[in-house]
């Protein structure tokens, strides 16, 4: 009787194991991270890494409140409310943070590149933003992410 629960909860520490690794693989790959509403116990992490016309980033609200996305970077760019995008994935953070991760060099072919308006997923809360922590990526680390791509998905 109790064996559903304990898989349930061994399945949910699993899945926080493999979110723990991919979110360290964000941070690897030379992201900025924003903790919002607290360094603690944040309400919302925001990662970004900027090329020289997008960025691409991620908005976390909790382990099944995921958006990954990329926009054309503009002197007007707000990474806590960005207006429009070319790429979006959402759901949860397992898949969202793998969708990030594989999602070929700006430059590539066929890599996104039509705007459309982004979805209110990407948006976080005035509230959240009373507090930010920024954590900048080691030295080092920002150009990994442009080697790691530009390798995958040779122009």
């Amino acid at each position: 009787m109790t064996l559903p629960c304990e898989r349930s909860f061994a399945t949910e520490v699993s899945d926080l194991g493999e979110i723990d690794d991919l979110l360290r693989a964000v941070v690897a790959d030379g992201f900025t991270v924003y903790l919002c509403g607290g360094q603690r116990e944040p309400e919302a992490i925001v990662a970004t890494y900027t090329w020289e016309d997008h960025v691409d980033f991620v908005v976390i609200k909790d382990q099944h409140d995921v958006s990954a996305a990329r926009a054309r970077l503009s002197p007007d760019w707000d990474v806590f409310a960005p207006e429009t995008v070319v790429w979006h994935y959402h759901g949860h953070a397992r898949w969202a943070l793998r969708a990030i991760l594989d999602l070929p060099h700006p430059d590539s072919p066929g890599a996104p590149d039509e705007e459309h308006p982004a979805p209110a997923a990407l948006l976080v809360p005035g509230e959240h933003l009373r507090s930010v922590s920024i954590r900048s990526p080691r030295p080092g680390l920002v150009a990994r992410r442009a080697m790691r791509l530009s390798l995958a998905n040779p122009a």
